[in-house]
């Protein structure tokens, strides 16, 4: 196994090879249902949705695999099922941020439209009168975004991503890349047409591309938790399902979380995101398969 060679000798193949699962897979099985004009949550649709979603999975751990080899899969274990390696104030981060900026963009269409509606709590009060409803709901919510996706952008790319340019610049074309991947949704029967509020696709894409600098943001004070990753994006598509914003609050709300990506890129700095120590490193591997070095955020920060 030479894992780091591709990355050492200039081909890029550790970048560009995962974007054939990510795209390439997703795409290839997500254009059945566009080209045949199936409803996308009904069978047989249904079964291209979810099995297309999977590139990003099965594009993380096949790179992990083909780039690390034994070491790089082990790796990926960890940081998806240690929770100790999040710290304390990081972990309100996680679960917290969203719902707060959700409820900041409400508050500003109060304050600036005068609005007296910006937030509706009706799906979350509808669900917790039906305990079972709302465990599926969760359920969904986690396995259908954040699980599968987060092994491969987080778990896998961004790492690489990260050993060539800064934090500032991986997160940004990461969230191009993520982007894009959702772009076909779009011309999907019944997916994003099925919301009260359907997004609009150049808001969406802004909107991901700023959320992204979050999540690397996150994921480098975490000590490369994908676990963390993983739940900050179940908390982010939670509180959007749970929680009813206006077209307008949902649009303050971006411009909330624009600033709020100015202030940390001013604090902690664009080149890590991350204040003090540098980031953590994925552990490099020989030509052996052998570990090189070990991976920093073993240490676990506080």
């Amino acid at each position: 196994m030479t894992s780091e060679t591709s990355f050492e000798n200039g081909s890029g193949f550790d970048i560009w090879g995962f974007l054939l699962f990510s795209h390439g897979w997703t795409w290839c099985w997500w254009s059945v249902p566009i080209l045949a004009e199936w409803h996308v949550f009904r069978f047989p649709g249904v079964v291209f949705l979810i099995v297309g979603g999977l590139g990003v999975t099965i594009g993380g751990v096949a790179m992990t695999w083909l780039i690390g080899g034994r070491v790089g899969l082990e790796d990926l274990w960890r940081r998806l099922v240690e929770g100790r390696r999040i710290p304390l104030r990081w972990a309100l981060v996680m679960l917290g941020l969203f719902p707060a900026l959700a409820l900041a963009g409400a508050g500003v269409a109060i304050v600036v439209d005068g609005a007296t509606q910006p937030l509706s709590a009706a799906p979350l009060r509808d669900l917790l009168g039906e305990p079972v409803a709302l465990a599926g709901t969760l359920a969904t919510i986690f396995l259908l975004g954040p699980f599968h996706e987060e092994i491969g952008w987080r778990g896998y790319w961004l790492d690489r991503l990260q050993l060539r340019w800064s934090a500032l610049t991986a997160s940004l074309m990461l969230g191009l890349a993520w982007a894009a991947w959702h772009a076909p949704l779009f011309l999907m029967i019944g997916y994003y047409s099925s919301w009260d509020h359907s997004p609009e696709p150049t808001w969406f894409a802004f909107t991901i591309l700023v959320a992204a600098v979050l999540y690397t943001w996150l994921y480098n004070n975490a000590n490369r938790s994908v676990l963390a990753v993983i739940l900050f994006h179940f908390a982010g598509n939670a509180t959007g399902q749970l929680l009813e914003l206006s077209p307008a609050a949902d649009r303050y709300q971006t411009v909330v979380t624009t600033v709020l990506v100015l202030v940390v890129l001013r604090w902690w700095g664009p080149a890590d995101l991350r204040r003090g120590d540098d980031r953590p490193q994925p552990p490099r591997v020989g030509h052996s398969g052998r570990r090189e070095s070990i991976d920093r955020s073993r240490g676990f920060d506080d």
